[in-house]
């Protein structure tokens, strides 16, 4: 009986002893610190030149480089009209023409006037009675005359509206028999600085536009005002277009407009060549290069920092060896190299570092996976299990 109770003692003992171990060891697992491998993978890139630029954006009207607004000079009646809205024409042509019966009546009357004063003025001279006083008034007399026949004879002359280059008809607001008043014409074009005023434009007779050179009129803000200058490239791409068509900023404007609190500065954009396809009063997207450089750059993630010193890691043959370098200019994710590294060299473009591992915590509990003051005492460090806890369990001897 003893030796049955004894038997029973150690069985019960040794299965005490188990249990209490796999919940040591089980405590050991959740409540030791997380592991943690940091990985740091890398990519290479070759140092290479690229073309960096500084530019200013605007978006703007097309409009044709040559613009005639066209208008009788002197007043009155329509005769004819030769053309038609949308009509090509040719350099010369005659598009209308006025009734001269009265402006050719006025020539003569003009005429008569300058015959006139030159006979007084002879007279004058040959006399030698005749004081100075006299003679000036004469001169006076005879070269207003002679403006009267001058305005008299391009009146006439501009009876017959031509076309003052080829083009195309883009406005007609004439019709035989109409009754017109006398006005100037404007014409605009590459090297004039003439600004025709929309009153202007709607009231002319007869307009015609030259579709086959262009320009954009835009605006820019102050900000990028003091970084224009005339003569700038640009690049300039039609609405709805794809081709980027070259072009030349060739007016500034100092005198700006302001709305809603912002004041902006007009500024012509000359497009090169003779590009097709684009349309009176069509928008356009503008890029003024401000400035272009091509520099030597290297990814800017691959330049690095070590004890002040400057540095970049260069793979050659599957060997990396730092090298110190001087740093440009910073282009966003690139960056110039002056000195250190030739083009084609290969660096190392180090990326963030990657977290992996274990971290086993006790429900509930704080960074050691115990609530604060609940670690259990008599527990080994975070190496190993639990201190005390022999490496085998023991078995029952029959006695």
């Amino acid at each position: 009986m003893r030796r049955w109770r004894k038997r029973t003692v150690a069985i019960v003992a040794a299965v005490a002893l188990v249990v209490v171990a796999g919940g040591g060891v089980l405590i050991w697992r959740m409540t030791r610190p997380a592991t943690v491998a940091a990985t740091t993978t890398t990519t290479t890139a070759k140092a290479t030149k690229t073309t960096q630029r500084t530019s200013v954006s605007a978006t703007g009207t097309l409009a044709p480089q040559n613009q005639a607004y066209l208008n009788f000079p002197a007043a009155g009646t329509v005769s004819a009209v030769n053309v038609q809205l949308g009509q090509t024409v040719a350099a010369g042509a005659v598009l209308a023409t006025e009734d001269t019966t009265m402006l050719a009546s006025a020539v003569t009357s003009a005429q008569a006037g300058v015959d006139s004063a030159q006979s007084s003025l002879t007279t004058l001279n040959s006399s030698s009675s005749s004081t100075t006083a006299q003679i000036s008034a004469a001169k006076a007399q005879l070269a207003s005359a002679q403006a009267k026949l001058t305005s008299a004879q391009s009146d006439l002359a501009g009876a017959t509206m031509t076309a003052p280059f080829a083009g195309v008809v883009a406005q007609v607001n004439l019709t035989v028999n109409s009754k017109v008043n006398g006005t100037s014409s404007t014409t605009t074009g590459v090297g004039t600085t003439t600004q025709v005023s929309s009153t202007t434009s709607t009231a002319a007779q007869i307009v015609v536009v030259d579709t086959s050179t262009w320009l954009v009129n835009s605006t820019v803000g102050m900000a990028d005002l003091a970084s224009l200058k005339q003569g700038l490239t640009c690049a300039v791409t039609a609405t709805g277009g794809t081709t980027s068509l070259p072009g030349t900023l060739t007016s500034i404007g100092i005198v700006g407009t302001t709305s809603a609190g912002t004041t902006s500065y007009p500024i012509i954009v000359t497009l090169t060549g003779n590009p097709t396809g684009l349309y009176v009063g069509g928008s356009a997207d503008v890029t003024i290069i401000v400035s272009e450089v091509t520099a030597l750059t290297v990814p800017t993630a691959a330049v690095q920092q070590e004890s002040g010193q400057t540095y970049v890691t260069i793979v050659a043959n599957g060997v990396q060896t730092k090298t110190n370098v001087t740093v440009g200019r910073t282009f966003g994710t690139r960056t110039e190299i002056t000195k250190g590294v030739a083009e084609g060299d290969e660096v190392v473009v180090p990326s963030q570092s990657v977290a992996t591992g274990n971290s086993s915590r006790f429900p509930g509990g704080g960074r050691s996976g115990f609530p604060s003051g609940a670690r259990p005492s008599g527990f080994g460090g975070a190496g190993g299990p639990p201190s005390g806890f022999p490496s085998d369990l023991p078995t029952s001897q029959g006695s």
